[in-house]
C-alpha cells in the first residue's frame, strides 16, 4: 500500500478528536452596507481564506433567517443588501462578485461543481468533455491556471501538475456556498489570484442530528442508441450539532461508462478512426469531515479534512491510432486544517490562526497495448503544500476596520516520468528544490456614511527558492544558489448605494502570481534564466439598479486586464516571460426573487478584445508584437439563464439554458502539423425536476441536452454526450 493510501486511510478511519474557527452562529451580524452582491439567504455561510468567519469575504453575508435591519420590514422576497457600518467584513465590498449557494444547486441539480459556477457572469467552463471528465474555470478569457480556487480557505491545486490548475469535476453535494470574485485579488488572497478567486465553502453542522442521501442514475448519451442506465452519482451525510460542539461528514461517489475521449466534431477529425473509439470511464469518491468546538463565547477551535479519488480512461490525443483502450489518469488528494478563531477585547479585535496540509497525487499509466512491444508509459506529480496563516481584524470605530496579517508557506514534492511510447528510453523525472512564501498584507475599510465604502490596501508577496546548477564548463555542481522574488501589490475600491436604490462601484488592484514548480523545475525550465513572477492589472466598474421594491437587480459592468510577464512555452519548448495578454469587455446580469413562486438568474458576457502579444526587444527598446495563434476555448459571447418555479417548497422545476458562442480551437491530427479551427456556437437546455413526497423523501429528475445537441464541443479534442436522463430518489432523516 502505498504511503499516500495509507496516510487517507488513517485519518479518515482511526477517531479523531476535532475541534477549527467559527464565531457562533448567534453573534453573525446585522447588515446594512454597500457591498451590492444579492444574496438568497439559503444555507449557512462559512469562512474567510484564512479561518473561518460567519461573514463572507467581501461584504459581510447574513446567516439563514437573518434579516438586516434596514430590510426588517420587508419580506423575504427582496433583494437586500449587505454589509453594515457597525460590524466588521474583513473584506472588499467594492470587488465584482457572484455566489451560487446550496438550495440553488440543488435546485438545478448540478452533478458537479463545475455545472455549479457556470451561471455566473464572465465564466466558461471547459475541459474534456461532459462525461465526468476533467473541468476548467476560466474567468473574463484568463486561463484556468490564473484562477486561484479555495476549499474552506486552502488552495485546491497540485504545484507540479504540468498545467497547475484546480479540476472542478468534483461533487458539489457538501457545498454550502461558491463566491466568485473576478478581477486580480491580492491583499486578502494572495499569489495566483490574477483573474479572479473561487471561494468555495463547505457546509457546518446545526441543531439536531440528520442524515441525508442521495442516488440518481442515468443514461449517458441516450441519443447513441444507449438505453441501459450506465451512470450513478451518490452521497450520503450526517450533521449536527450538540451544545458546544458541531460535525458534519459524508461521502460522495460517482461513476460513468462514459463516452470516447477521442470522439469525432463535425468533419474536423472525420475518417481518423478505423474502428468505433471505445468508450472511457470515469470512477471517483471522497470523503470528508467538519467538527469543531466553541471553547466559549469568543473562542473556537475546529478541524477539517477531506481525501479525493479518481480515475479516469483518457485516449492518446484525437489522431489516427490515438483512441488508447488501457491509459487511465489517477488524482488524489488530502486536505488537512485545522485552527482557531477568538474575539478578544469585546470583539473589537477578531483573530485567526490556522494550519492547513494538501497532499496531491496526479498519475498517468498507460501499459503497452496488446501485441505491441512500444507504447509504455508511467508518470507521477507527487506534492505537499503547507500554509500557516495569521489574520487580525480590528474595528476600533463603527467607521473603520483593519484587516491584516502574515502568510506562510511551502511547496515540494517529486515528479517522475519514464516513456517508452517510441520505442525507445525517455525519462524527465525531476526533484524540485522547496519553493516558500512569506507575506504580509495591510488592508483599511473605510465607512464614513450610510451606504459608502472606500478601501485601500497592500500586500508584500515574498518569494524563496533554491537552484542547483553545473559548471556550463566542467559539468561540476555549483553550491546551491538561493533565488528570491519580492513584488508589492495593492487594491483600491470604492462602493455606493444612492438613496434611488442604485449603486455604483469601481476598483482597480494589481496581482501577482510565483511561478510553479513545474514551470522552474522540469526539463522545460531554462534553469539559468530565472523565471519572473507573473503579473496583472486589471479594473473594473459596475452599475446596479434595484427595481420592484427591491426585488429585482439589474447589474452592468465594464473590465480591463493585462497581465505580463505571462509564462508560456516559447517555440524552443521552453517556459518563458516572452508574453502580455490583454482582455476587456462587458457583463450584463438579471436577477430575480420569486414572484409567485417563479424566479431568475442570468448573465451574459461579451468579451470584445482577448489579445496575446508577445514583447520583443529591438535596438535596446522592448515592443509588443500579436501572436499568430489566437486566443484558444475562450468565446467572445456566452450567456446563461435559469429560470425557477418553486410551489410551496415542495415541486421545483428549474430550466437552463447555457449558449456558448464562436471561439478558436487548435487540432491535433497527427502526424498531421496542428491547425487552427473556429468551433461553431451551441446552445444546451437542461431541465430539472423535483417533488418532495414528504418531510423524508423527494424525488428528483433531470435531463441534460434535452434538445439532443450532439454536434456541438466544448473542445474539438473531446467527444460529448446527447440527451442524458437522469433520475434520483433523496432521504432526510
Amino acid at each position: 500500500m502505498s504511503l499516500f493510501r495509507f496516510l487517507f486511510l488513517f485519518i479518515f478511519f482511526i477517531p479523531t478528536v476535532t475541534v477549527f474557527a467559527d464565531e457562533p452562529e448567534s453573534q453573525t451580524p446585522e447588515s446594512e452596507t454597500p457591498n451590492l452582491e444579492t444574496e438568497t439567504h439559503h444555507g449557512t455561510d462559512t469562512e474567510t481564506h484564512h479561518g473561518t468567519d460567519t461573514e463572507t469575504h467581501h461584504g459581510t453575508s447574513l446567516q439563514e433567517n437573518e434579516i438586516p435591519k434596514k430590510a426588517a420590514k420587508s419580506d423575504d422576497n427582496k433583494i437586500v443588501v449587505k454589509g453594515s457600518r457597525k460590524k466588521k467584513a474583513s473584506s472588499d465590498g467594492t470587488a465584482a462578485q457572484n455566489s451560487v449557494n446550496a438550495k440553488e444547486i440543488e435546485e438545478k441539480q448540478s452533478i458537479t461543481t463545475g455545472d455549479a459556477v457556470k451561471e455566473m457572469p464572465g465564466v466558461y467552463v471547459n475541459g474534456d468533455g461532459r462525461t465526468g471528465q476533467s473541468q476548467f474555470l476560466f474567468v473574463r478569457g484568463f486561463r484556468s491556471a490564473d484562477v486561484l480556487v479555495l476549499i474552506d480557505g486552502v488552495e485546491m491545486r497540485n504545484p507540479l501538475s504540468p498545467n497547475g490548475t484546480a479540476d472542478l469535476s468534483m461533487s458539489p453535494e457538501n457545498i454550502a456556498k461558491m463566491e466568485l470574485l473576478k478581477g486580480p485579488q491580492p491583499v486578502l488572497y494572495g499569489s495566483g489570484a490574477l483573474a479572479g478567486v473561487l471561494d468555495i465553502r463547505t457546509k457546518k453542522g446545526k441543531g439536531k442530528p440528520k442524515f441525508t442521501a442521495s442516488a440518481s442514475t442515468a443514461v449517458l448519451d441516450m441519443s447513441n442508441s444507449r438505453y441501459i442506465p450506465d451512470t450513478v452519482n451518490a452521497s450520503a451525510n450526517i450533521s449536527g450539532s450538540e451544545k458546544r460542539f458541531y460535525y458534519s461528514g459524508g461521502g460522495s461517489f460517482f461513476y460513468t461508462k462514459g463516452i470516447s475521449m477521442a470522439d469525432s466534431y463535425k468533419d474536423v477529425k472525420e475518417n481518423l478512426y478505423t474502428k468505433t473509439p471505445e468508450d472511457d470511464s470515469v470512477i471517483k469518491g471522497s470523503l470528508y469531515f467538519r467538527g469543531g468546538v466553541d471553547i466559549n463565547e469568543n473562542n473556537t477551535w475546529e478541524v477539517i479534512l477531506r481525501g479525493n479519488i479518481s480515475k479516469a480512461e483518457i485516449d492518446d490525443g484525437p489522431g489516427l491510432g490515438m483512441d488508447d483502450p488501457n491509459r487511465f489518469l489517477r488524482n488524489e488528494s488530502l486536505l488537512f486544517k485545522t485552527g482557531t478563531d477568538s474575539n478578544l477585547f469585546n470583539k473589537i479585535w477578531n483573530l485567526k490562526f490556522d494550519i492547513s496540509l494538501l497532499l496531491s497525487s496526479l498519475r498517468d499509466n498507460d501499459p503497452a497495448d496488446k501485441g505491441k512491444m512500444a507504447g509504455d508509459l508511467k508518470s507521477r506529480y507527487s506534492s505537499l503544500t503547507f500554509a500557516l496563516n495569521w489574520k487580525n481584524s480590528v474595528v476600533p470605530v463603527d467607521w473603520y476596520e483593519l484587516v491584516t496579517g502574515l502568510d506562510f508557506g511551502t511547496e515540494w514534492g517529486t515528479a517522475d516520468y519514464e516513456d517508452y511510447s517510441a520505442g525507445r528510453y525517455f525519462n524527465m523525472d525531476f526533484v524540485p528544490n522547496p519553493d516558500i512564501n512569506f507575506d504580509a498584507y495591510l488592508f483599511n475599510i473605510f465607512k464614513p456614511v450610510d451606504k459608502l465604502e472606500l478601501n485601500i490596501g497592500g500586500r508584500l508577496q515574498n518569494n524563496f527558492y533554491q537552484l542547483s546548477l553545473l559548471d556550463k564548463d566542467t559539468d561540476e555542481q555549483l553550491p546551491n544558489e538561493t533565488k528570491k522574488n519580492i513584488e508589492p501589490t495593492f487594491s483600491v475600491g470604492a462602493a455606493y448605494e444612492t438613496p434611488i436604490e442604485m449603486g455604483f462601484k469601481a476598483r482597480f488592484a494589481r496581482g501577482a502570481k510565483t511561478p510553479t514548480l513545474f514551470q522552474r523545475f522540469s526539463r522545460y525550465a531554462n534553469l539559468y534564466q530565472e523565471l519572473k513572477p507573473e503579473t496583472a492589472y486589471g479594473f473594473d466598474g459596475a452599475i446596479q439598479q434595484y427595481f420592484v421594491e427591491r426585488k429585482i437587480l439589474l447589474e452592468a459592468g465594464y473590465f480591463y486586464e493585462q497581465k505580463h510577464n505571462h509564462i508560456d512555452l516559447d517555440k524552443r519548448g521552453i517556459y518563458s516571460n516572452r508574453y502580455r495578454i490583454e482582455n476587456h469587455g462587458l457583463e450584463v446580469s438579471l436577477h430575480t426573487k420569486p414572484f409567485w413562486g417563479l424566479s431568475l438568474r442570468s448573465s451574459y458576457t461579451w468579451i470584445f478584445k482577448m489579445q496575446e502579444y508577445k514583447v520583443v526587444e529591438y535596438k535596446g527598446e522592448k515592443y509588443k508584437a500579436k501572436t499568430p495563434t489566437p486566443t484558444l476555448r475562450r468565446p467572445q459571447h456566452s450567456f446563461n439563464a435559469i429560470l425557477n418555479y418553486n410551489y410551496e417548497k415542495k415541486l421545483n422545476i428549474s430550466l437552463e439554458l447555457d449558449y456558448v458562442g464562436e471561439r478558436k480551437d487548435e487540432v491535433y491530427n497527427y502526424p498531421k502539423t496542428p491547425y487552427t479551427v473556429t468551433v461553431d456556437d451551441f446552445l444546451i437546455l437542461n431541465f430539472a425536476i423535483s417533488y418532495k413526497i414528504n418531510n423524508y423523501v423527494t424525488i428528483f429528475a433531470k435531463i441534460e441536452n434535452m434538445l439532443d445537441n450532439d454536434d456541438y464541443a466544448y473542445s474539438v479534442e473531446y467527444g460529448t454526450a446527447g440527451i442524458t436522463p437522469w433520475i434520483g430518489l433523496k432521504l432526510n432523516i
